[in-house]
């Protein structure tokens, strides 16, 4: 069978993670040391940042940023469909939670509609690392407002449209090393993103149990530490960044070639647009059944990943009290019809092919 993805390293870079693995171990510095140091220097790298600060999980960095922009008993607004994390670190820091609609894009009449003197932030998500086309309309719109501009990058390593990278449009950017991303740190892992000072100070007082330098407890603040280890094993994927988004696009760009227009349409993409490759996106035609397209496939050798995500946040029962709303139209159509196709970075042309006859032939079966 066809996965959707592997979380597997490429042997060339576990063989060229093991000597710094080693160098750590004997070393006793296993947090806050090189490692994270020049991991921090490379996320910065990639978001066009000035600075960034590297943490134990995306959802961490999130509640950071929430916590030091002061959203207690304030609205961040944040989109109905994204993951659980986004916003549940909102309410962790002590958030009111507010709802707006989209699929993969934000509905940006929806956010102005919804943005008033109540909201704190907003929070706009780069699913499955596709950058909206619109953002620099909605960045302008929370400048306006004089309300920060969140991104949720976790999805977006390496991102750009243009010269404009991902995490370069708001006020600071989450990021998530989890395994499952295109640049992992073995497991957990995450990181800010920003030009702002006091942030960076407030992100690295939070991260070591709220110490200053001086060892006093100054803010409330946890064990958010990357670990060494962590840093070392994304250090190898920050230096093959652009090669694998390049592989990755080349996969897409196929699939897109291929397989668009028979049932299935992809986002359109700019010859200037670069995406990470977290996830391949089609979005079935209106009338596929997609559990039912999903068994053929299978039955043919490959698994199609669920949707990036199957179930809006105004339909998950943990925020059923919140009283978010119901009425998310763009939001319950996309995770309705769309699937992710299989991608990774060491995916071979064999594998893409079997997957393109795959979607084709169970498509022309329905």
């Amino acid at each position: 069978m066809i996965p959707p993805f592997t979380p597997a390293l490429p042997e060339p870079y576990v063989r060229a993670v093991m000597p710094a693995i080693e160098q750590i171990l004997r070393s006793g510095k296993l947090v806050l040391g090189e490692h994270t140091t020049a991991f921090e220097a490379a996320a910065a790298a990639m978001a066009g940042s000035a600075h960034a600060v590297a943490v134990n999980s995306g959802t961490t960095a999130l509640e950071i940023i929430f916590r030091a922009i002061g959203v207690r008993d304030r609205v961040v607004l944040v989109p109905t469909n994204t993951n659980y994390a986004t916003a549940a670190a909102a309410l962790q820091a002590g958030a009111r939670l507010r709802l707006y609609d989209g699929g993969l894009y934000p509905d940006l009449a929806d956010v102005e509609h919804r943005l008033d003197s109540d909201v704190a932030a907003v929070v706009v998500v780069h699913i499955g690392g596709y950058l909206s086309p619109d953002l620099a309309r909605l960045a302008g719109m929370c400048a306006q407002a004089g309300i920060p501009l969140i991104e949720d990058a976790a999805h977006a390593h390496g991102s750009r449209t243009g010269e404009i990278r991902a995490g370069s449009f708001g006020y600071t950017a989450a990021w998530s090393f989890f395994t499952t991303k295109v640049i992992s740190t073995g497991g957990e892992g995450g990181a800010i993103t920003t030009n702002a000072p006091d942030l960076v100070t407030t992100a690295r007082t939070a991260r070591d149990q709220g110490k200053d330098r001086t060892g006093f407890h100054v803010m409330a603040g946890s064990s958010w530490r990357m670990t060494e280890i962590g840093a070392a094993i994304g250090l190898v994927q920050f230096s093959h960044l652009d090669r694998d988004r390049h592989i990755r696009r080349t996969v897409i760009d196929r699939y897109s070639r291929y397989l668009g227009g028979h049932g299935l349409t992809f986002p359109a993409l700019a010859a200037d647009e670069d995406v990470s490759g977290h996830k391949c996106v089609a979005v079935l035609e209106q009338g596929i059944d997609r559990d039912r397209l999903r068994h053929l496939v299978a039955e043919r050798g490959v698994v199609l990943a669920r949707g990036v995500y199957d179930q809006p946040l105004h339909r998950q029962p943990v925020f059923a009290d919140l009283g978010l709303g119901d009425v998310f139209p763009a939001a319950d159509d996309f995770a309705a019809r769309h699937i992710c196709l299989p991608l990774w970075t060491a995916m071979d042309s064999a594998s893409i092919d079997r997957v393109i006859t795959a979607v084709t032939t169970s498509i022309n079966d329905l």
